[in-house]
């Protein structure tokens, strides 16, 4: 998906970035684009049968010792 040059300078007045030049952004563009193709790839996975790792906890190695 294409980003405009326009919605580029937008987001980076937004965050108070660097002011970047049409040339500039034609640098930087294809890291950009290939950023978003990922970013579609990961919301197109299926993670439905994987457990959250926040779910899980490190077993305390006192436990077992009554206190």
């Amino acid at each position: 998906m294409p980003i405009q040059d326009e919605t580029l300078k937008a987001i980076i007045r937004d965050y108070h970035g660097f002011e970047l030049s049409n040339a500039e952004l034609a640098l930087i563009r294809p890291e950009l684009e290939s950023y978003m193709e990922d970013l579609e790839k990961l919301r197109d996975m299926d993670l439905s049968g994987v457990m959250s790792a926040r779910l899980l906890h490190a077993q305390d190695s006192h436990a077992d010792e009554g206190g």
